[in-house]
């Protein structure tokens, strides 16, 4: 298992969720299976997503987060 910490850099979106949600990190796991997940932090929670590969658990992470403030 590998975990990172993710920058604008790695997804130039980031900044846009970050601004707009107040989240302070953002974080990438990756397991020795085929799973990868991220996970954005903020005062309110952790809002996790997974997938097969790291733009669906950004997604799918991202739509948890919009579900939430909803």
């Amino acid at each position: 298992m590998s975990i990172t910490i993710l920058t604008k850099n790695d997804f130039p979106s980031i900044e846009k969720i970050k601004t707009e949600f107040d989240v302070f990190r953002v974080i990438y796991i990756k397991t020795k299976g085929k799973l990868e997940i991220i996970e954005f932090f903020n005062k309110d929670g952790v809002f996790r997503g997974f997938g097969r590969d790291s733009k669906a658990a950004y997604k799918k992470a991202k739509k948890a987060l919009k579900k939430y403030y909803k």
